[in-house]
């Protein structure tokens, strides 16, 4: 084939695709939807074809100390999504911060509770078993005086009959029996539940007399 006759096939070929890519955009003009894909078709087509997914990366319990609103806020609600409830949310103690100061009513709380914690080996509250998870705070209204109060959730506790007074007895008993022999200034422990009657006060000398 000489050089003319190839000059005249490659002009029309180039020139039937031209016309093709014409005919093409001629047809989309007057029927917009012609290029699109048809969704049921493109469904049908991938059915087959496997999902490749990225490595998942499991979430775990916040570690970092949380001290304002919007991070503890936001380690709680961390904990609540991976399971936790509300009452055990803080089992790495990120919002515990006991920040009584040295000599006040608070802070001698605070050394009586740091205490017990650690005769527990527990670095908060949410760290301990049941019944213990419920404790929300530490405080003392009267020198001598330390007061627990336990969350709400804790009124709803079928195995807490929160109903008898003595019925919370245990939880200071325990807290006493820790911590009195460190503490010769504590008298009581006073447990309560927060927005709850029930109540419950043991005193350091019942302990004594009962012991003997």
């Amino acid at each position: 084939m000489n050089r003319r006759a190839k000059r005249i096939i490659g002009n029309i070929s180039v020139g039937a695709f031209l016309a093709g890519v014409l005919g093409i955009l001629a047809v989309n003009h007057f029927d917009p939807d012609f290029l699109k894909n048809d969704a049921e078709l493109t469904a049908e087509a991938n059915a087959g074809t496997p999902i490749v997914q990225g490595p998942i990366v499991p979430q775990t319990l916040p570690t970092a100390r949380a001290t304002t609103p919007a991070e503890i806020d936001n380690a709680r609600q961390i904990a609540l999504d991976l399971g936790r409830s509300e009452a055990t949310w803080d089992k790495n103690c990120v919002s515990w911060n006991p920040s009584g100061v040295a000599g006040s009513p608070q802070g001698w709380a605070d050394k009586v509770a740091a205490s017990w914690l650690d005769s527990a080996g527990a670095g908060c509250p949410d760290a301990m078993t049941w019944p213990y998870y419920y404790i929300e705070s530490f405080d003392s209204n009267a020198p001598g005086q330390l007061r627990i109060t336990m969350e709400q959730a804790a009124a709803a506790d079928p195995q807490i009959f929160t109903n008898t007074p003595g019925d919370l007895e245990f939880i200071a008993e325990e807290v006493l029996d820790a911590t009195h022999k460190k503490f010769k200034d504590l008298e009581s422990v006073h447990v309560v539940v927060d927005g709850h009657s029930a109540a419950s006060t043991v005193e350091v000398k019942d302990r004594r007399e009962a012991a003997r």
